[in-house]
Formats: structure tokens, C-alpha cells, sequence
């Protein structure tokens, strides 16, 4: 499950960044492309975390289908819930962003946004079945979680310095720092069921 989690996150970050360079290029009214980076952008890589999250459950928690509860029966123990997934993941990408120190750090949003998610999903997981899942993973974990996420950036930047063309830059890097994630949101679901 989690090969196909990570291939259909690849999968979608590469059809977000295609959509992105295209909008780029070809958008003329200033306003349709504002719409594009602050709503049908973060729109997609809400569906595309959600992707991982629903094909990567119940391994993101290092468990096995066989002692979990399946995704839909989880979705199912409470109506709304779906609504909910969707909505923290969509508000928790619109927000960040929007605060001025923050800006366009990716790097930092998407980790955040992520870990919003499996955590929430953690919290119905362990209402479910008694399991000692926390959404808070410890200082030394967060610290890490922080340090991968800078590794991540770090990592995104350096590969980027030999494209000229700024708008193409900015959007390898924004796949880049999208697909980077996958490891921290795998490592922050295996901390939550120990956390430290």
C-alpha cells in the first residue's frame, strides 16, 4: 500500500506541477492566474495528500489491514468526517500561507498541512480501536520532523540552481518540495504510534 501511496502522490505532484507551468505560461488576466496559485493549486495538492493518506492507511501507522478497521469504514463511524479531512487539509494550506513570515515556504506549509491530516485520521483511528496514538509526537520528534523539512528545502534549492528560467525554477521546486514530503508524513505516522 504504501508503493502505491508514494507512486500516486508522484503521480499528482507531477500533474500539479504541469498544471502550474501551464497556467504560467499561458494565463493573460492577472486575476486567473491569483485564482490558479491561491485556490485551484492549494485545491490540488489537498486531493493529492489525501490520496496518500487514504492509499497509505493503515501502513502510514506501521499497522497491518488485517487489525484496523478499513479508511471507509473509519469515514463511515461518524457522518462528516470526510468533509472534515478535506476541509482541515484545504483551510490548514490556505492559512499558512497567507501568514507574511511564512509566505511560499513550501517546504515548511506542506509538512504541516500533511501532518494535520494523518494526525486527524490518527485521532479517529484511535477512537476506533483504543489504539495509543498521539497526534503529538515529542519535542525530539518534532525537532526532526523540523530538520527534514529544512533538509527538504535545502534539498529542493540545490537541485533547481542549473534551470535559468525562473518560472520553471519556481516549479520544479514546488514538485520537488511536494514530493519530499512523503518520507516526513510516513516518518511522522510511525511516530505518532510512538511517540517520544
Amino acid at each position: 500500500m504504501i508503493l502505491l501511496a508514494l507512486l500516486l502522490f508522484a503521480g499528482a505532484g507531477l500533474l500539479l506541477a504541469w498544471a502550474e507551468d501551464h497556467a504560467h505560461r499561458t494565463a493573460r488576466a492577472p486575476l486567473a492566474l491569483a485564482w490558479f496559485d491561491r485556490f485551484l493549486l492549494p485545491l490540488g495538492r489537498v486531493v493529492a495528500l489525501l490520496l496518500f493518506i487514504v492509499c497509505a492507511y493503515p501502513a502510514l501507522y506501521g499497522l497491518r489491514a488485517r487489525d484496523v478497521p478499513g479508511f471507509l469504514e473509519l469515514l463511515s463511524a461518524q457522518p462528516g468526517r470526510l468533509d472534515r479531512l478535506i476541509n482541515l487539509l484545504f483551510f490548514v494550506g490556505l492559512i499558512l500561507p497567507a501568514i507574511p513570515s511564512l509566505g511560499r515556504r513550501l517546504a515548511f506549509v506542506l509538512p504541516v498541512q500533511g501532518m494535520a491530516g494523518v494526525a486527524l485520521v490518527a485521532t479517529w483511528l484511535s477512537t476506533a480501536q483504543g489504539l495509543p496514538l498521539s497526534p503529538w509526537p515529542g519535542m525530539g520528534n518534532l525537532v526532526l520532523l523540523l530538520a527534514g523539512a529544512a533538509l527538504a528545502a535545502l534539498a529542493a534549492r540545490f537541485a533547481i540552481t542549473m534551470i535559468e528560467q525562473p518560472v520553471l525554477r519556481q516549479d520544479v521546486y514546488d514538485l520537488l518540495v511536494l514530493w519530499l514530503q512523503a518520507p516526513l508524513l510516513l516518518l511522522y505516522g510511525r511516530m505518532l504510534a510512538a511517540p517520544g
